[in-house]
């Protein structure tokens, strides 16, 4: 289907040609404003994931630096192993972090689509079906 309309006001220009897919049944789902808001800020946690990769990568790096290398003073062992312990925690606590902050976003997005039942979507893709000959 295509429309063109024409606007009287402005004669000179090209007219705009509209190209419209006829879809068979459209699903509206309704967002409290507190659900839009977590919506808004979205994979914000993946600040968190992002860092919680980089301090594993650095703890892992001087865990490999500790196990090749031979260290003159003891004082740069102590802080490589200081560098590998607080890799490590701040890693895991940033990881917990993101996958609290993931699985949360992850339920509103089911709860607004649970508030149309699976049923009632498929009776509606069953009744709006055009018909075969």
């Amino acid at each position: 289907m295509s429309y063109t309309p024409e606007n009287p006001k402005y004669p000179e220009e090209t007219p705009l040609e509209v190209k419209r897919g006829r879809v068979n049944s459209v699903s509206l789902y309704e967002v409290k404003e507190n659900e839009l808001e977590i919506l808004e800020h979205g994979d914000s946690n993946g600040v968190y994931l992002n860092f919680a990769i980089f301090l594993f990568s650095l703890a892992f790096s001087a865990i490999a630096t500790i196990a090749t290398a031979t260290f003159n003073k003891p004082i740069y062992q102590t802080l490589f192993l200081i560098v590998i312990v607080v890799g490590i925690l701040l890693g895991l606590i940033l990881l917990l972090i993101w996958n609290k902050g993931r699985k949360a976003l992850q339920q509103v997005i089911v709860t607004i689509k649970n508030r149309i039942p699976p049923d009632a979507l498929m009776q509606a893709d069953k009744t709006n079906l055009p018909k075969t000959q």
